[in-house]
């Protein structure tokens, strides 16, 4: 191995006329061109053309600031290339205008990659691959005609401070990656911001994503038991946040704002928490939830998504959430909105205002329960319609048009509710109400543009009405 890595050398310095001085270790390299394998700790003196092998432990190569550029890479995958070697260190270097990958790994443990400027190569700005331990902090990956930051099979990374800018696919990927934390990053104009595909157990923390032709974060099918913390994605041109098939997520307290799509889209996801995230004026809707179940949404807050036709959440073709203490406010379609089948959902203690429901049940949505919810301000406060076997108690609705309203609803149980102040009625059973039962009601001071000012009126048929409290009522 010594005598191939000396002939290694050799040839590099002859081939590229190389005058080495040692200072402090390692070696002061200038004037160099062509592919040059290292075999030592390296600090640049001038711009290297071509590309550099490492294949050696411990090496360190310091650019110094130099650039190390293509488009020749010979048949190596990167302008810089680190093989199977542990504890390599890559740092200050520029490296731009490759055919292939700017930096390139394989095989290493304990590679570290510093301050960096990796941009304009022709596939991925750095791509690793079946790496074990290391870090990558303080790059600057720029306008790759592929993406910013490839970590492909990998485990045990830290990913930190680094800028993907302008790439044409991800800013920062991971593929079949574990155990990776993804900190502090910022991820602006890429095609997609963050993303990750069939990569479990990972952390991305504090990063930030704005200005992606796609959503900031997305999370494909096979990617579970990730966690989502303290990040921001803004000013997108699709999803803030998109989780597809993620499995067991952890999404706490990010934020997802003027968005041109959903603030958080969640498809197809099973078994996670969404706790203390905003999402506020986004195109659509604040947080959608589909056909996903056995999730905890807590503490959640969307403000004044939708203006063109839009809901602050969203629960479709989904059975088994828990959803408690979230606020919606401000959407043109429903705050809280149950559609197309979504069953098994219990909503306890969240609030609605200003908008076209505060709460709906709708599109054969069945067997839900809504408790403690507050739905004041909006065109109606609990809207039922095609909805069957859903149990409402001790929800409360002021201030809206009408306060409860249930059309074409049949076999819901409404129980212990409270409905004041409401422009219309509050409690409204129309002509497709069938079969509901109320009980232990109350409502007052509602209908006041009316003479006969009802709180309550049934034109439906079979509904049942006892132990109610209302001022005045008509059908019932």
């Amino acid at each position: 191995m010594r005598a191939t890595s000396l002939r290694r050398m050799a040839v590099a310095a002859a081939a590229s006329s190389l005058l080495l001085m040692s200072t402090a270790g390692s070696f002061a390299v200038s004037a160099s061109s062509g592919i040059w394998a290292i075999t030592t700790s390296t600090t640049l003196t001038e711009d290297h053309v071509g590309s550099i092998q490492i294949e050696t432990d411990g090496v360190t190569l310091d650019c110094a600031g130099h650039t190390v550029s293509g488009p020749d890479a010979g048949d190596l995958n990167g302008g810089i290339s680190v093989h199977w070697a542990a504890r390599v260190t890559v740092r200050n270097c520029v490296v731009s205008g490759f055919d292939v990958n700017g930096i390139y790994a394989v095989g290493t443990t304990g590679l570290s990659l510093e301050q960096n400027t990796v941009g304009g190569n022709r596939a991925a700005g750095i791509w690793l691959e079946s790496l074990t331990g290391g870090a990558v902090t303080g790059n600057r990956l720029l306008d790759s005609r592929d993406n910013g930051l490839v970590l492909y099979s990998t485990t045990d990374m830290r990913v930190k401070d680094n800028v993907a800018r302008d790439n044409t696919s991800v800013g920062i990927l991971l593929f079949d990656t574990t155990a990776t934390v993804v900190d502090s990053n910022t991820a602006i104009g890429n095609a997609t911001g963050f993303s990750t595909g069939s990569s479990s157990g990972n952390s991305f923390a504090s990063n930030t994503a704005s200005n992606s032709s796609g959503p900031g974060f997305w999370f494909l099918e096979g990617s579970h038991g990730n966690a989502l913390r303290g990040n921001i994605s803004n000013h997108n041109a699709n999803f803030g946040f998109l989780l597809d098939g993620a499995d067991g997520s952890q999404v706490i307290s990010n934020t997802a704002n003027h968005n041109q799509a959903d603030g958080f889209m969640v498809s197809g996801t099973t078994t996670g928490v969404f706790s203390g995230n905003r999402s506020d004026a986004n195109r659509d809707t604040g947080f959608s939830f589909v056909t996903s179940s056995d999730l905890r949404i807590t503490g959640n807050s969307a403000k004044g998504n939708g203006p063109d036709g839009g809901n602050g959440f969203l629960f479709l073709a989904s059975s088994d959430l828990r959803v408690e203490d979230n606020a919606a406010q401000g959407s043109p379609w429903a705050c809280f909105e149950l559609y197309d089948g979504t069953h098994g959902t219990t909503l306890v203690n969240n609030k609605a205002s200003g908008c076209s429901a505060g709460f709906d049940i709708d599109a054969g949505s069945y067997g839900n329960t809504l408790r403690g919810n507050t739905a004041n301000g909006n065109a109606n406060g609990f809207s039922l319609y095609d909805a069957t076997g859903n149990v409402l108690t001790s929800n409360t609705a002021n201030g809206n048009n009408n306060g409860f309203l249930l059309g074409g609803a049949s076999g819901n149980t409404l129980a212990g509710n409270t409905a004041n102040t409401n422009a219309g009625y509050g409690f409204l059973a129309d002509g497709g109400a069938t079969a509901n039962t109320f009980s232990d009601n109350s409502a007052h001071h509602n209908d006041r543009s009316h003479t006969d000012c009802l709180d309550a009126l049934d034109t439906g048929s079979g509904n049942t009405w006892v132990h109610n409290n209302f001022g005045t009522s008509s059908g019932i």
